[in-house]
């Protein structure tokens, strides 16, 4: 695992505009998740049936097509298996229960709202998981809130650049400025899996699915 620098968080940046032009509702709700086997590599169906999917209906597709709501498209990766959706999280504990059976899962997803999560889940539970809006330790959630206390600095330090932001009377006039807190987040899932979220994962067809309880 490696530390989130600015380039990262740049990157993340140019890759939403990017979407943007491709289709703007994507930026709008959006699920992204790695999920690594502990004693052996998951595969794609591995991952489609702990989901609890019939695999008969699974078709080739992008996440960007119509009609995608509650889509999930899967990619096998050599840093595991990589999932990607629109409109979609996890909110089922059965469903963490059954994803991460001796198993690991990092993501991040929003919603046009703002609501968001940044999350780790592993052996059955979800350990961790934070408002990238209110990071501070207390107002993080799971099992062990304080796993990713070492991964969370560009996160911490965004926000409590906001807030001296704020004190200094920075949002009273223009230039109002601008933070780039779920670009910052991916870029922090990418830190933690190792694994580059790009443009080719949202324009190829990959194998996708209707997941319950997403």
């Amino acid at each position: 695992m490696s530390p989130v620098t600015p380039d990262m968080i740049n990157y993340y940046v140019q890759l939403l505009k990017d979407l943007d032009q491709l289709d703007p509702y994507i930026n709008n709700a959006m699920f992204w998740m790695v999920v690594r086997g502990r004693a052996e590599p998951l595969t794609v169906t591995d991952v489609a049936r702990r989901l609890d999917v019939d695999l008969d209906t699974a078709s080739p597709r992008t996440v960007l097509e119509p009609g995608r709501e509650k889509v999930v498209v899967l990619e096998q990766s050599d840093h595991g298996v990589v999932v990607l959706a629109s409109n979609a999280y996890i909110s089922d504990p059965g469903i963490w229960a059954c994803l991460t059976e001796n198993a690991q899962a990092w993501g991040f997803w929003w919603l046009v709202n703002n609501a968001n999560s940044l999350f780790y889940a592993a052996d059955g539970n979800l350990i961790t998981e934070m408002d990238v809006f209110r990071p501070s330790p207390v107002e993080c959630t799971g099992r062990n809130p304080r796993v990713l206390d070492d991964h969370l600095g560009a996160i911490r330090a965004l926000v409590a650049q906001r807030e001296a932001d704020d004190r200094a009377g920075a949002f009273d006039a223009p230039p109002y400025p601008r933070y780039p807190h779920f670009q910052t987040a991916l870029a922090t899932v990418e830190a933690m899996t190792g694994v580059r979220l790009d443009l080719d994962r949202f324009t190829r067809k990959q194998l996708s699915i209707q997941a319950r309880g997403l």
